[in-house]
Formats: structure tokens, C-alpha cells, sequence
């Protein structure tokens, strides 16, 4: 009888020992994978969701005015100064729009319109129409990030184009955004034709700021 219990209790040793060596094999992975995480370089996205501050949600916008004489023109840039606050977080392309801004009696006076006359299906050419194109710059990094003319790549309030990485402005920089008007058609059988327009150019994203 005592021989039976000795033998019992080694076996329950034994097994006590290979679970504990097999709980110290899984710890001992465990710990080889925090190591291999906390080496591992963070991801954009990672290194924007560290920064301290609360998120609010914001457009930069800029403005300017332009007439048919802009046309076939590089104008002067729209430009946005980010806050002292906190960096800005641009999440998507520039959404553009413009918009009759003389006389004040003209036929399609603040009627926003778009600023491609692609891909909309409904830009025929009776209208008031414009087509730009850009090129994007950050004068904080002194980088041109779009330095040649890209065409209608632009964000639509029906179809906001995210950006292949959030893209992080430091605090005080100026940003800029030079449009090229490649073609300005005011609507000469308008009963009252336009003249001049303004151009609204917004930068969607969200800023980070220490309260």
C-alpha cells in the first residue's frame, strides 16, 4: 500500500515539473514577444495616437479670388496658418469648391460649384466653369510634398478621398496651396454674367490640442 502512494506521489510530481517547465516556456516566450513589440519602430498612425491632447475636428480653410484673366495661370498659393495650440492631423485630400462672387447681381451669384468639370457627370458647358489643378507645399519642413501640378485630385463634400497616411503639420507652420487655373469659363448667355469668383480651398483633418 505505502509503495502505491509513494508511486502515486512521484507521479503527481512529475507532472507538477512538466507543467511547470512548460509554464516557464510559454512565460519566457511571452517575454520574448514584448521585447520583439517594444523594439518594433511605430507605424504613422501609432506615432500620431501617442501625442498627447485632445482631438477636435477641424477643416483648415483658405481662400482667394480669381477672374477669367486667371486663366492658365500658377496663382498665388491659398495659405494656412496651423495654431500655436497643437499639430495639425490632415486625414483627407483638399475638398475645393468656389462660388460667383461678382457683380452681386449676376444670375448664378453664391452658387457653389465644383472645380473640375470631372468626373461629374452633370458639368456640361453652359455654365460657369472651372478646372484647377495643384501643387501643395509646407513651409515648416521648407518640402514641397506635391511639387509638381497633380490634376482633379480633389476631395467632395459626396465623396471625401482619405489620404494614404495621416499627415502631421507641427504647430505655427504655414501651409500652402497653390491653384493653377487651368480653364475659367463665365457664362457669357447668363442673363447677368459673372466676373469674378472666390475660390474655397479646406484641409479636413482634426487638431490636437493641450487643454
Amino acid at each position: 500500500m505505502d509503495n502505491q502512494v509513494a508511486a502515486l506521489v512521484r507521479t503527481l510530481n512529475d507532472k507538477v515539473n512538466a507543467l511547470g517547465a512548460q509554464h516557464k516556456q510559454v512565460m519566457q516566450r511571452y517575454a520574448a514577444l514584448e521585447q520583439e513589440f517594444r523594439t518594433q519602430p511605430r507605424s504613422i498612425v501609432q506615432e500620431i495616437d501617442a501625442i498627447p491632447g485632445r482631438r477636435m475636428f477641424y477643416t483648415l480653410n483658405g481662400r482667394q479670388t480669381f477672374t477669367a484673366a486667371n486663366a492658365g495661370r500658377r496663382n498665388d498659393p491659398v495659405t494656412y496658418l496651423v495654431s500655436q495650440d497643437g499639430p495639425f492631423i490632415m486625414t483627407h485630400y483638399p475638398m475645393a469648391s468656389w462660388r460667383p462672387n461678382a457683380p452681386a447681381t449676376a444670375t448664378n451669384f453664391g452658387a457653389w460649384r465644383p472645380v473640375s468639370t470631372w468626373p461629374l457627370p452633370d458639368q456640361v458647358l453652359d455654365g460657369d466653369l472651372i478646372d484647377l489643378s495643384w501643387d501643395f507645399q509646407d513651409s515648416g519642413s521648407q518640402r514641397n510634398f506635391q511639387n509638381e501640378r497633380t490634376g482633379p485630385l480633389w476631395s467632395r463634400p459626396d465623396n471625401m478621398i482619405p489620404l494614404p497616411v495621416p499627415t502631421l503639420f507641427a504647430p505655427n507652420t504655414v501651409i500652402s496651396i497653390a491653384p493653377t487655373y487651368e480653364r475659367v469659363l463665365f457664362d457669357a448667355a447668363a442673363a447677368i454674367p459673372t466676373t469674378s469668383g472666390e475660390l474655397v480651398i479646406g484641409l479636413p483633418g482634426y487638431r490636437i490640442v493641450n487643454l
